[in-house]
């Protein structure tokens, strides 16, 4: 049953947008998903700190994966879903509207990845400029999702809830978490993580009354990177080993243009290619694209670094 929310409020936000504003808190929705959070984790992991970007990519997959159960269960329309005026009260592109249509309102997952990606990063930090800046894109990415239309305050203000309690735990408990994790073999891991994201999966499509389409695959993404993470981390370790910290300014930024490029380059092959392969939206389609999401993050965490190693542009820490 949907949540009743105050849409009057979302009215009002709609009647007084300006040209400005809407430009303003566009830019900051797009840093608030999930290709903002792949330029801010790769510009951490290759120039500054691979543990904690590390890190961060992890709470913020996870914390983008409980999103996406809890719409699910929830199952609340997005404002002026219900009224069919959404693509004239929001104020995002016709082809954004038309996906986010596809998707629950409650919680909002900016504000999920937002509160817990960089609440973890204001605790591993020590900078008083840096911390600011992470309140300030907490404040500002939750805060335009409500202003361009496409959520309600209140799944705003629940996003924030969990995405704090995400960071949180990890906060408190990661270095018990990672050292458990540590116990178990590269192939537990891998296997452990695999048969979660299958878990975690049929979840899904069970809430989603037994069909197989967007909304799971949009888990699997998710859930893909995460599985990817877990086999690079520890290949780029025992292999690579670079020092993020090392080389000029000007190498750091190629290494970041590198590793992003690589990335994007791997999604899009992949895609394009296991399009031909299989339909999209069948049991094979859907491992496909498990595995597409998983080789982005490996070449990103491990190939990336082995070549731009290779080629001198960082130095490999290993002895």
């Amino acid at each position: 049953m949907p949540l009743h929310f105050n849409i009057q409020l979302m009215q009002v936000l709609a009647d007084h947008r300006t040209p400005f504003l809407t430009l303003f808190f566009q830019f900051f929705t797009f840093i608030g998903d999930t290709n903002g959070y792949i330029l801010v984790g790769t510009l951490i992991y290759v120039a500054f700190d691979k543990r904690l970007a590390v890190r961060l990519m992890v709470i913020v997959l996870i914390s983008m994966s409980l999103n996406h159960i809890l719409k699910m269960i929830i199952k609340n329309p997005r404002p002026f879903i219900r009224e069919g005026t959404y693509m004239q009260k929001w104020a995002v592109s016709p082809d954004m509207a038309r996906e986010l249509a596809t998707e629950y309102s409650t919680p909002s997952g900016h504000a999920m990845a937002c509160s817990s990606f960089y609440a973890y990063l204001y605790a591993a930090v020590k900078s008083r400029a840096l911390r600011i800046i992470c309140v300030l894109l907490i404040v500002l990415i939750g805060l335009s999702r409500p202003y361009l239309g496409v959520h309600y305050l209140e799944d705003i203000l629940s996003g924030w809830v969990v995405g704090l309690a995400v960071a949180s735990i990890a906060i408190i408990w990661g270095e018990r978490i990672n050292a458990a994790w540590d116990k178990l073999s590269f192939g537990g891991q891998i296997a452990l993580a695999v048969a979660a994201s299958g878990v975690l999966w049929f979840y899904t499509v069970a809430i989603n009354g037994w069909h197989i389409d967007g909304q799971p695959r949009a888990f699997l993404a998710y859930a893909g990177s995460l599985t990817g993470i877990f086999i690079a981390r520890p290949l780029e370790l025992r292999f690579v080993d670079f020092d993020p910290r090392s080389s000029s300014v000007v190498a750091k930024l190629v290494r970041f243009l590198f590793t992003v490029a690589a990335s994007i380059l791997t999604l899009q092959l992949l895609g394009a290619g296991f399009a031909k392969i299989v339909p999209n939206f069948t049991l094979p389609g859907y491992a496909l694209q498990y595995a597409r999401y998983a080789s982005g993050s490996i070449v990103s965490l491990f190939l990336a670094p082995l070549i731009f190693t290779t080629l001198g542009l960082a130095k490999s820490q290993r002895a």
